[in-house]
């Protein structure tokens, strides 16, 4: 039931295309977060230095260093949204991954199991039967998703109240 599944476009495997993604992902993540980590080792420094000035009644030096400090956090903000969107992608694209891998050694075994009921129906019927109602099973979960001709992969959406619900039961 192993088989390789090869997508021809851009000549690589559809998995080792999703490897690289994920690993190009990593690295853009990693970067972010090195970034975020620099905007708020400044923002200490700035905030610190804001106190600091308020203490000695420099005003300016407050002000100048508040107009920084609030530049330095719209960089915090989009740098963090940018790597929470980025660490999304990820767990998409590790999903369709996993979802990839059993939908390649899925559907050769449906094959088999096809070819193994009709050869069986004649001498068996009941273990053909059972056999075709396994291979309704795995077709069900090969539908939800469908790997195409040309490589894509094609995924059902998910329906709101399926993460409503798994929002709901991580609420603490």
């Amino acid at each position: 039931c192993n088989i390789i599944y090869n997508a021809p476009l851009n000549g690589a495997p559809l998995k080792n295309r999703l490897d690289t993604a994920q690993k190009k992902l990593q690295l853009q993540i990693s970067r972010l977060g090195e970034i975020d980590n620099k905007l708020k080792s400044k923002h200490d420094i700035i905030f610190a230095k804001i106190v600091t000035a308020k203490k000695s009644n420099d005003e300016t030096y407050a002000k100048v260093f508040a107009n920084e400090l609030a530049e330095i956090r719209k960089m915090k903000n989009m740098v963090g949204g940018a790597k929470l969107s980025m660490e999304q992608v990820q767990l998409r694209l590790n999903t369709v991954s996993e979802l990839g891998d059993v939908v390649v050694t899925l559907s050769p075994c449906m094959s088999l199991i096809k070819g193994l009921s009709t050869s069986l129906g004649d001498m068996m019927p009941s273990v053909a039967s059972s056999m075709q109602d396994l291979n309704t099973v795995l077709g069900d979960i090969v539908t939800g998703s469908s790997v195409t001709h040309d490589g894509s992969m094609a995924i059902t959406e998910t329906s709101n109240s399926h993460i409503k619900e798994i929002l709901k039961i991580t609420d603490i």
